[in-house]
């Protein structure tokens, strides 16, 4: 993830959101390749009036520091749902092979706490975007230490997706794998983490999901050192036939105190978001883009910081975003601590943080 107090924030990030027309949520099904199941259709799209261009197909999702029950869903998303005015169409949240809820088999579905996740947030009308981490390397996972918790993954999901009615999410395998703040990011080639993202793919077709049951997803991290060029995202990409969707993190960390001595610069789409689409277009022609990962600081200065500024770069970098035609949506990254630093990237109402 790392590089380099208003109700009129949450007012913004609905810029993108793509109204359902059931409970069950959906996703563009003419965006993604390989998918051949029909799913529910988005009837009508709603935009506040700082959007001045009104795409057809993008949508909006979030990152909370929630624990995603059928009662969290219930009574804490209709809450950031009403304060925007319009439902979000997608929630972002993290798992690693090693939680819990890959130690048995499937035997009591909704005590997992994957499932349990996927569940709640689909019938609240939620798609999920799972990032699969691990504290293994890459390696490792492609000799098999990890195969009995991948294939717990693969059959709790297969369980979910059989219950029909549309049901899919997509999931990114070790997101960010080119930076060096995961096990399997900092201890692994480009080449290990090819092979361990195919190694996961294969065990889930191995335990009967299907490519159309799911939206595989690549989601690096934008930017890497320019010292370490093999750190680039081209080198990890595993290639178009095992890659639905391409996403990427990428922040605005301005002025944050606690890493201005690293980033110390406002940035905006010229900067952290055009350079990478522009490469994502070059190495997957036609893939649809998601921006996994973002977030702006109100800190547009040293020691200096204005909430007008963080309104005005959502604003300015939405608007940019909605007139990209690749682009099909974003994830707000609604948390204050993140890698050991921390930044005032939470979106707010008044005094009540929506990042837990």
């Amino acid at each position: 993830m790392f590089k380099n107090k208003t109700l009129k924030v949450i007012l913004i990030l609905i810029s993108l959101t793509i109204v359902l027309s059931t409970c069950s949520a959906a996703m563009p099904q003419d965006s993604i390749p390989h998918s051949e199941t029909p799913v529910p259709q988005a009837i009508q799209t709603v935009y506040l009036p700082i959007i001045s261009k009104q795409p057809d197909s993008k949508f909006l999702g979030i990152y909370f520091k929630k624990y995603w029950s059928k009662e969290a869903v219930k009574d804490y998303l209709p809450v950031v749902d009403q304060n925007v005015g319009k439902k979000h169409t997608s929630v972002g949240w993290f798992i690693n092979l090693e939680d819990v809820a890959f130690t048995l088999p499937v035997t009591y579905l909704p005590g997992n706490p994957f499932f349990e996740q996927l569940e709640a947030l689909w019938q609240g009308g939620y798609v999920s975007f799972v990032n699969l981490g691990s504290n293994a390397t890459a390696a490792a996972i492609v000799n098999g230490d990890r195969d009995s918790e991948i294939g717990y993954v693969a059959e709790f999901y297969k369980a979910w997706v059989s219950f029909g009615e549309g049901r899919k999410a997509m999931i990114a395998p070790l997101q960010e794998m080119n930076g060096d703040w995961t096990t399997y990011g900092k201890n692994s080639t480009s080449a290990e983490y090819k092979q361990a993202y195919q190694h996961i793919l294969r065990i889930f077709a191995e335990k009967g999901v299907t490519r159309d049951q799911i939206w595989w997803v690549f989601a690096p991290n934008g930017w890497n050192a320019p010292t370490i060029p093999e750190r680039a995202f081209e080198n990890y990409y595993p290639g178009d036939d095992v890659v639905d969707i391409v996403g990427f993190s990428s922040y605005n960390y301005g002025w944050c105190p606690s890493t201005a001595a690293i980033s110390g610069k406002w940035e905006s789409y010229a900067e952290i978001f055009d350079p990478y689409i522009n490469r994502i277009m070059v190495m997957a022609p036609g893939k649809p883009i998601i921006i996994a990962e973002t977030a702006t600081t109100a800190y547009y200065a040293e020691n200096t910081a204005d909430t007008q500024h963080k309104n005005q770069w959502l604003i300015e970098n939405y608007n940019h975003l909605a007139d990209h035609p690749q682009v099909i949506g974003l994830y707000y990254f609604s948390f204050s601590t993140f890698d050991g630093y921390s930044c005032d990237f939470e979106i707010n109402n008044g005094d009540t943080y929506f990042s837990g």
